[in-house]
């Protein structure tokens, strides 16, 4: 009988593991392809706050996201490139919103219009080939 009432609960956890494996929640991307289907990037968004991070609404669903993933997908949707947001278990995806006009931009995150552009300016790019050379020519100029 102990031994029946042993593999009984054995065999309990066993099935409730499984299923609470199977419900548990996956994890959410924004993926950037070009009109052909060309995968150029992704960024991770969260389902739970964490600090650093904007609630924001993708196809009527909050997620939590940093401003360096919205400047992105700004950057991206400006680009003319498809945006997708899906959801990752495991080997599988799932796409929970392909809607380019779904997705948050700095405006909706409720921030001021100061912190806007003080992300804005924080995240401007770099004249990195202007700067690499420069960077070059200096490095030679005692061998001449």
């Amino acid at each position: 009988m102990k031994r029946s009432l042993a593999c009984l609960t054995a065999s309990a956890i066993g099935v409730l593991a499984l299923t609470s494996s199977s419900l548990a929640q996956g994890d959410f991307y924004i993926r950037s392809q070009y009109s052909n289907g060309t995968f150029t990037g992704f960024h991770e968004i969260l389902t739970s706050p964490e600090d650093g991070y904007y609630e924001a609404r993708y196809c009527d669903r909050t997620f939590f996201v940093s401003s360096n993933t919205v400047i992105w997908t700004e950057e991206q949707n400006a680009a003319g490139r498809t945006l997708i947001l899906e959801e990752n278990k495991g080997s599988s995806r799932r796409v929970v919103c392909a809607d380019n006009n779904a997705f948050a931009t700095l405006d909706d995150l409720g921030l001021k219009p100061k912190e806007v552009e003080k992300i804005r300016q924080r995240n401007e790019p770099l004249d990195m080939k202007s700067s690499r050379i420069q960077t070059i020519r200096d490095a030679f100029k005692q061998f001449k």
